[in-house]
């Protein structure tokens, strides 16, 4: 052989010997998860070895246990593996003392608040250096998820749906109307017909404000935008036309001030007539959704611009302008 091939085979030698020095060896403790009884199909191999004893940890007590050729004393009985195990013990010990040593033990064991169950060990001759010397069977109850951890933020989530437009509180505004014109059963009915529309009969008594009274008739609360829409009458107990600030309305909810930015209203109200506003709340004064529900207990204001005579010209007699 040449001197260069005897180098490049002695370094091979030398990274193989380096790789098997850096290995690390397979793990001798073992934990495996003790399947249900109807699921199993062949027993749990547990490879040993001639040299070191095996100890097997159960979840559930040790009812009872049997097997050819195990044996408690190998002095007074013959077997291919000596046992250590008590009634009542979680866990018990296995040591080979013949050579490729190869049985099958059935363990019984008492699971609480349900029958005996009985798990089948096949232990057989494990290659050098494979064999195991501890096996950890799991059972019982999964391990419960980890609680996520929970902080506080001074900001409410966005909302997962949509966001409240023009076009939705045209909608809502239209639904309102809807109901106003249908009978109750019906407004109960076309409410219930879509899960997002949530309805609140008020039927408050009318509040006075003087010159006209505000009586609320329904809420209703479009749960896709998390819009709230009111239905109210006003009503007229004057003999003038009354002139009404058309961003002027207001609905209170405890301590809570909400300016209505959407507002169905002629504006403008006849001596003794009564008509319906709709006002719509997408968004509070901040910009943040309200959360308003349709149960919560609303007062509803508005700001009266002024009133005028519907009838300013009067027939007066003149003078020498009568019928002769």
């Amino acid at each position: 052989m040449s001197p260069r091939p005897a180098l490049l085979a002695a370094a091979a030698l030398a990274c193989a010997r380096l790789a098997r020095a850096d290995a690390e060896p397979p793990p001798s403790i073992v934990r495996l998860a003790l399947p249900a009884e109807a699921e199993e199909r062949r027993p749990v191999a547990v490879p040993t070895g001639p040299d070191n004893t095996v100890e097997v940890d159960f979840p559930w007590p040790l009812e009872d246990w049997a097997g050819r050729g195990f044996t408690p004393d190998a002095e007074k009985y013959a077997g291919d593996f000596v046992i250590e195990a008590a009634r009542g013990a979680t866990r018990l010990f296995v040591t080979p003392v013949a050579a490729a040593a190869h049985r099958v033990l059935h363990v019984v064991l008492a699971e609480p608040g349900k029958p005996f169950r009985s798990v089948p060990i096949e232990f057989m001759p494990a290659p050098a250096g494979l064999a195991w010397s501890k096996v950890v069977f799991e059972g019982g109850a999964p391990p419960a998820a980890p609680v996520p951890s929970v902080t506080l933020d001074a900001r409410p989530p966005r909302a997962r749906l949509r966001d409240p437009s023009p076009e939705s509180e045209v909608a809502l505004i239209r639904t309102m109307r809807l109901l106003l014109n249908a009978s109750r059963d019906g407004a109960a009915g076309i409410a219930a017909a879509n899960p997002a529309l949530e309805l609140r009969r008020l039927d408050g008594e009318p509040r006075s404000f003087g010159d006209f009274t505000l009586a609320q008739r329904f809420a209703l609360r479009d749960a896709t935008t998390g819009t709230l829409g009111l239905c109210a009458s006003v009503a007229n107990q004057t003999a003038r036309r009354l002139l009404f600030e058309p961003g002027s309305w207001v609905v209170r909810a405890g301590d809570r001030v909400y300016p209505v930015g959407t507002v169905d209203f002629a504006g403008e109200l006849e001596p003794g007539a009564t008509a319906a506003v709709f006002l719509v709340l997408a968004r509070g004064p901040d910009g943040a959704p309200t959360r308003l529900l349709p149960d919560n207990a609303f007062a509803i204001s508005v700001v009266l611009g002024g009133s005028v005579n519907p009838r300013p010209v009067m027939r007066m007699p003149l003078e020498g302008f009568g019928p002769t």
